[in-house]
């Protein structure tokens, strides 16, 4: 009679578990994947939040930049098929820059930005031989304007393009930056033969002087 008894009471107290499992278990779930979104990013933000974590997004990539290389000991940049040299400036950093933000048509892409922000481009030019590239050190300057395409993903700005435009390029003579004088390359235009009819016209009517 006493294991009957005990036998009874450890099933209800399975049971009760069980019950908990059913209809407390989706509730305690449900609460760990709130706070995991609390902690985690966030998918729609404020315009202003979103704005601010632009910022940050774009100084980093900045920094990235200018770690890349630098006057002393430049960057060697292998574009296949052509290597060559490189260092970037920003002269106003991330804190004059022209930002546009502008909001998306989309749960998961919230806000979409383009980014303005003023670079000079330090270069050599392309050699198809690595040897070359590395002993020259005839730096071109390009200054103009770098654009940035940016979109809102999960909390967090993804670059998704990056166009730089050049507004003029200085070549270093003598220790003076002037503007580069294009290398224009004259060819003369090969004279035209006379057709078969015109030459055999010129013989007829004597005016042929070969």
């Amino acid at each position: 009679m006493a294991l009957l008894l005990s036998a009874a009471v450890l099933t209800s107290l399975s049971s009760c578990s069980t019950f908990r499992g059913w209809f407390g278990g989706a509730d305690s779930k449900k609460q760990e994947v709130v706070a995991g979104a609390a902690d985690g990013p966030v998918a729609i933000a404020s315009k202003e939040e979103a704005e601010s974590r632009l910022q940050g997004t774009l100084k980093a990539y900045i920094l990235s930049e200018l770690r890349r290389g630098e006057k002393a000991k430049p960057d060697l940049v292998h574009k296949r098929p052509y290597f060559f040299k490189e260092y970037v400036e920003y002269p106003d950093g991330a804190d004059k820059c022209d930002v546009q933000l502008r909001e998306n048509d989309s749960r998961t892409r919230p806000f979409i930005a383009e980014v303005k922000v003023n670079k000079v481009r330090f270069s050599t030019r392309m050699y198809r031989e690595r040897d070359r590239a590395e002993e020259d050190g005839n730096f071109l300057r390009d200054t103009g304007t770098e654009t940035l395409n940016y979109e809102l993903r999960n909390g967090r700005w993804h670059r998704v393009g990056s166009l730089y435009v050049a507004a003029k390029t200085e070549e270093n003579i003598s220790g003076e930056w002037v503007p580069r004088r294009d290398e224009t390359v004259r060819v003369t235009a090969a004279e035209t033969k006379p057709g078969w009819f015109k030459r055999t016209w010129s013989k007829v009517t004597g005016r042929d002087t070969e």
